[in-house]
């Protein structure tokens, strides 16, 4: 072989091996990415003193790639802070992936002293279970925002929901700052730390976007203001006993801590011309029947996507199974 056709050879070869050596699977900018289950996102102390593991699970789109960015839902389970657990918003989160979201769902310390007979539990302790679940959501968003990179998240566009004392919560997470609390129940952040900066060590910000309230509500409805009113979508029966509809108590227990649900939120949100729509199920319980996860999640991607488009929302309270997606 002359030495000119062995110096193509030997540069053929070095192309293509340089070419193989580049291909790093941990850099590869179009991984195909699969869902993740029981990932930690932080630790910290139980309502019993333990030091437990924070975990959520990650639901990715159809064929989702590290090489785009999707935006972020996540996804808080109910229970009254006493139960529940990520595994049972699968079906919730599937939706929402397949809808084109990243979808996250995460477990949250539990436990208060609630006691068997009606409306004699102990709310000092209930009140510690709220804080723990507000630390906990914190410590997530922080996670999933250091991790945006591996998870193909588009910071610009978080959005959260629950159902109950998700729900509850993830209104929290927009409207019961370190402030607010500092003003009204400062001995929390002296006894148990700071909303933001516990359960794990990383300061990662996020802005929220919008939020799917879900049979839930707040317990001052001030906590909404001008400057931190974000777009919503409620569900909510009128014959809810937990958590009232509009304005009562926890549990219709007069010693339990005020509760503002969905048409009060509404209402304060339509004081800030903020986008806001309420589907009511008429005499529907806690958590209505007639409220499929396919007729929630369908309607709740309809509604931020909206937001990401910048379409005009037309806020409105709509009843029974009427589609607010026009």
């Amino acid at each position: 072989m002359k030495t000119s056709q062995i110096a193509i050879v030997l540069l053929i070869t070095l192309i293509a091996c340089t070419k193989k050596s580049d291909v790093n699977p941990n850099i590869d900018p179009d991984i195909l990415l699969s869902d993740l289950k029981n990932v930690q996102y932080g630790s910290n102390i139980d309502s019993g003193g333990a030091m437990v593991p924070l975990l959520l699970d990650v639901y990715f789109p159809p064929n989702a790639t590290t090489d785009k960015k999707y935006p972020l839902f996540v996804m808080i389970h109910g229970g009254g802070y006493l139960n529940g657990d990520k595994a049972g918003a699968e079906s919730i989160c599937q939706i929402m992936a397949d809808s084109g979201f990243v979808t996250v769902t995460i477990n949250y310390r539990l436990g208060w002293r609630r006691n068997t007979a009606p409306c004699s539990g102990d709310t000092a302790s209930l009140i510690r279970a709220v804080y723990r679940g507000l630390q906990d959501g914190n410590a997530a968003l922080r996670f999933l925002m250091s991790k945006s990179q591996n998870y193909a998240i588009d910071e610009n566009w978080v959005f959260v929901g629950g159902a109950s004392a998700g729900s509850n919560l993830v209104l929290n997470l927009q409207y019961l700052t370190q402030q607010v609390i500092q003003n009204t129940n400062p001995a929390l952040i002296v006894t148990m730390g700071g909303v933001n900066n516990s359960g794990n060590n990383l300061s990662n910000t996020f802005t929220i976007k919008g939020i799917c309230n879900m049979w839930g509500g707040v317990i001052d409805s001030s906590i909404i203001t001008q400057s931190n009113a974000i777009p919503t979508i409620s569900f909510h029966g009128t014959a809810d006993n937990v958590v009232p509809y509009d304005h009562g108590t926890y549990l219709n227990c007069p010693n339990y801590p005020t509760l503002n649900g969905s048409l009060t939120v509404h209402r304060q949100l339509l004081r800030y011309h903020k986008p806001t729509i309420v589907h009511l199920s008429i005499n529907g319980n806690h958590g209505p029947d007639e409220y499929t996860a396919a007729f929630l999640m369908d309607n709740t991607a309809c509604f931020f996507k909206k937001i990401m488009e910048g379409q005009a929302i037309n806020s409105k309270v709509f009843t029974g199974l009427q589609n607010s997606c026009q």
